[in-house]
């Protein structure tokens, strides 16, 4: 037998493995392409067209926050002489936490109090003047003249003379006195710290003969910690979660819990003051809290790249801007903790008692939407439909159809992909149409191509 070159021999070989490729392929397209007509018969849905209510919704992240949350400290620093709480306890609004020792606060006091009746002693000096030494002459030129007459005229009482300069510096000294004094007053009272909220504590950062700052009576939300936070008769400061709060005692309470989430620009658009929402804590999936919109911010909270696509597509870089939205929650919050992570639903939309499809059962865009209408005997027809309210999984049909009619849902293998189940080359990468709310989620991918194309309607 004559045997073959080995380079001959190898492209015998792969030719004919080539040609026995080509004939599985063409096979399988034969297989695909034959059965395409009867499969799409078979798959095709249909729903009947009810009355219901049409929901749409956005969705962000957030953490739940307490407006009544404080972190607080004294006014005046000085050295603890008294800390009344601990971590846990409950207080009420007014309710005693600590003292610093006021000896120093208190002598000021006492001194700027003498300073103020010494200023006050002085200007009333200055108002008497000095009395007038002027007494009348007793004749009057060309007029007539009480000479012999057995009665005479009373002398004038002096008037006092007052110096405009000296009566202006007094009162100024005065007005310099009284605010010393209402100064020292304020740091004797904020040697004394009380509850500016009800809540419970949640820290205490000092114990009795430590030595705590004061702020001067300025009140700062956040604080620096160990003793900076806001004054014993300031308002309370929120700042999102407990752990961004300091003070020499931090107080928090889920009364009138908010929770401030983040949505995407698109979502951002579409929010509402008063519209109603619901929030899913992470740690916990089955607690659902009702709540409302109570602001939406005009300016961005974060932005960066994203990626985006569908099917088999590739990533695509771009702006990822989102605007944040604070909620207050109606439901009860006695058993919530400032910080909770959670996941919020906002409702844009909705439509009552409303004719309805489903999402996959229309057609088009803008006023071109079309539905398949499916007959009592089996025929289709296209027809017309306007559309009001797009809602997650279902749109509200204003005309073109009547309840009780039966529409086709789209079907995969039925929507001109050229008879490859998912819109692709047995073997590919095609993905399926879909309609995603924010956009992205592709369309099908088509022909030989071995990723997906297009974004859904979203």
């Amino acid at each position: 037998m004559k045997v073959l070159p080995r380079q001959r021999k190898a492209v015998l070989i792969n030719s004919v493995l080539g040609v026995a490729v080509l004939a599985g392929a063409g096979g399988a397209y034969s297989a695909v392409t034959s059965h395409s007509d009867s499969s799409a018969r078979a798959d095709a849905r249909t729903v009947t067209v009810a009355k219901g209510t049409v929901l749409a919704t956005v969705s962000g992240s957030g953490s739940l926050s307490s407006p009544s949350d404080a972190g607080v400290n004294f006014t005046t620093g000085g050295k603890l002489t008294q800390v009344n709480v601990k971590p846990g306890d409950k207080v009420s609004r007014g309710q005693l936490l600590g003292k610093v020792d006021a000896t120093a606060a208190k002598e000021t006091l006492a001194q700027d109090e003498a300073s103020l009746t010494a200023a006050q002693a002085n200007l009333t000096k200055v108002q008497e003047g000095q009395p007038s030494t002027s007494t009348g002459s007793g004749s009057g030129s060309g007029g007539s003249s009480s000479r012999g007459s057995a009665n005479t005229a009373p002398t004038p009482t002096p008037s006092p003379t007052v110096d405009p300069a000296q009566l202006a510096q007094a009162e100024a000294q005065l007005t310099q006195a009284q605010n010393a004094v209402d100064a020292a007053q304020r740091a004797v009272d904020g040697t004394t710290l009380r509850a500016p909220v009800a809540g419970t504590v949640a820290s205490v950062s000092a114990k009795t003969g430590d030595t705590v700052s004061g702020t001067g009576g300025n009140s700062t939300a956040g604080g620096s910690g160990g003793g900076s936070a806001s004054g014993s008769n300031s308002g309370s400061t929120s700042s999102g979660s407990s752990s961004a709060l300091s003070g020499f005692v931090v107080l928090t309470n889920p009364s009138g819990m908010q929770v401030t989430a983040n949505f995407s620009e698109a979502d951002a658009l579409k929010l509402k003051p008063g519209q109603a929402a619901t929030v899913t804590l992470n740690a916990e999936s089955g607690t659902v809290l009702n709540a409302k919109v109570l602001s939406v911010s005009s300016l961005p909270v974060s932005s960066g790249s994203g990626s985006g696509g569908g099917g088999g597509g590739g990533n695509s870089s771009g702006s990822a801007v989102q605007y944040a939205a604070t909620l207050t929650i109606t439901s009860p919050t006695s058993n919530l903790r400032t910080g909770l992570s959670a996941s919020i639903q906002v409702v844009t939309g909705e439509a009552s008692g409303a004719l309805s499809v489903p999402t996959a059962a229309v057609s088009g865009t803008g006023a071109n939407r079309t539905v398949t209408v499916v007959n009592d005997d089996g025929t289709t027809q296209r027809t017309p439909v306007t559309v009001g309210l797009e809602g997650d999984s279902a749109d509200q049909i204003l005309s073109g159809l009547s309840e009780g009619a039966k529409v086709q849902l789209a079907s995969v293998s039925a929507s001109g992909n050229g008879g490859f189940p998912s819109g692709a080359f047995p073997g590919g990468l095609g993905g399926g149409a879909g309609r995603t709310r924010g956009g992205g989620a592709g369309g099908a991918g088509g022909g030989f191509r071995t990723g997906g194309g297009g974004g859904g309607r979203g």
